[in-house]
C-alpha cells in the first residue's frame, strides 16, 4: 500500500510538472527590438543628447523625413528627454539635393541662441543623416542662412562634426574655426583652408586640429595628406612645442606626395594656434625615425610658409 502511495506522488508530481510547464509556455514571451535608427533628443538638464531606438514607417527618403521631423517636435515617453524642435516653431520648407537636405524654419527657431541650440541642431543632423539620401543638413531662417550665436554662418552639417574621433557622441561642444593645410593637386604645395567644427569641449586644440588633418579636408580641391586610418596615440604641448605621436601607417606615404607637403600640412596647421611654435613628430612614441627619402623625424618642426600656395 505505501509502495502504491509512493508511485501516485511520484506520477502526480511528474503530471504537476508537465502542466506548469504547458502553462508557462502558453504565455507570450516579450520581445526586445534592437533599433539602429535613432532618435536625438535634449537631455533635461540641457547639457546633452540622447538617443533612443525608432522604427521609421516611411519608404522613401522624404517621407522618412518629414515623419521624423514630426517625431523630434514630440515630446518622448522618456520624461528625462525633451523635444529637439519646440512646439512654437513651423517647419516652412524641406527640399533635398544631392543628398544636402535643407531645412527652411520661421524665426521662431531662433529665438533660442544658446547652448541649448546647438545641441537641439546636433540632435537633429545625428537624427537625419541616418536617413538613406540625406548625407548633409543645412539650416536656413525664413530663407536666410542659420548663424550662430557669434554671427557666423552656420553652413552645411554632417554627422561627423558631432562625433569625436573615439566614435563617442558629442554632448557638450563648443564651435570653432580652424585654419589648416591640405595639399594641392598635385602633391607639391599646401593651400590653406578654414572649417568650421563642432568639438567636444574636453578635447584640446592640438588634438582637434591633428584629428582634423588625419580625416582629410571637407573643401572641394584640397586634397588628405594621410591615410585616414593613422592612429593619434597622443598629441601634447609643454614650452611651445607640441608632441604629436602617430601610428607606424603614417610612414607610408599616399601617391605623390613630396615628404614636405606631408610633414608642414600638420606643423603648419598646428602653429596657427597660439600656443604652438614647433611640433616634433613621434612615431609610436620614438622620435629617431626617417620619413621618405629626405626627412628625419628626430627634431622639431617649424611653420614653413613658403610651401603654401596662395590662391
Amino acid at each position: 500500500m505505501k509502495m502504491i502511495r509512493k508511485q501516485f506522488k511520484i506520477i502526480y508530481g511528474l503530471l504537476l510538472s508537465l502542466f506548469l510547464l504547458a502553462l508557462t509556455s502558453c504565455v507570450p514571451e516579450r520581445k526586445t527590438e534592437a533599433y539602429s535608427f535613432k532618435i536625438y533628443y535634449l537631455n533635461k538638464d540641457g547639457m546633452g543628447v540622447s538617443g533612443t531606438g525608432y522604427q521609421p514607417v516611411g519608404e522613401d527618403t522624404m517621407t522618412i523625413v518629414g515623419e521624423v521631423l514630426e517625431e523630434l517636435k514630440k515630446q518622448p515617453s522618456d520624461y528625462d528627454l525633451r523635444p529637439v524642435i519646440l512646439s512654437d516653431v513651423t517647419v516652412n520648407a524641406v527640399t533635398l539635393n544631392e543628398g544636402v537636405l535643407m531645412l527652411d524654419f520661421d524665426t521662431g527657431y531662433i529665438k533660442d541662441q544658446s547652448r541649448e541650440e546647438i545641441l537641439r541642431r546636433a540632435a537633429i543632423v545625428r537624427t537625419l543623416t541616418q536617413i538613406d539620401g540625406v548625407d548633409e543638413i543645412s539650416i536656413s531662417v525664413d530663407g536666410s542662412p542659420l548663424n550662430d550665436i557669434n554671427g557666423n554662418p552656420v553652413g552645411i552639417m554632417t554627422s561627423d562634426m558631432f562625433i569625436d574621433n573615439a566614435g563617442n557622441e558629442i554632448n557638450s561642444y563648443e564651435r570653432t574655426k580652424l585654419v589648416l593645410y591640405f595639399a594641392n593637386e598635385e602633391g607639391t604645395g599646401l593651400v590653406q583652408t578654414t572649417e568650421a567644427v563642432a568639438y567636444n569641449s574636453n578635447i584640446s586644440m592640438e588634438k582637434l586640429v591633428t584629428e582634423h588633418i588625419i580625416s582629410g579636408p571637407l573643401t572641394n580641391g584640397l586634397y588628405p595628406v594621410t591615410d585616414p586610418g593613422v592612429g593619434l596615440m597622443s598629441v601634447t604641448t609643454k614650452d611651445g612645442i607640441c608632441y604629436v605621436n602617430l601610428t607606424k601607417e603614417f610612414l607610408v606615404k599616399q601617391g605623390k606626395l613630396t615628404d614636405e607637403v606631408v610633414l608642414y600640412s600638420f606643423v603648419n596647421s598646428l602653429t596657427e594656434l597660439p600656443n604652438i611654435n614647433k611640433v616634433q613628430f613621434m612615431i609610436d612614441s620614438e622620435t629617431e625615425i626617417s620619413f621618405g627619402e629626405h626627412s628625419y623625424l628626430n627634431e622639431p618642426y617649424e611653420r614653413n610658409l613658403e610651401i603654401v600656395e596662395v590662391r
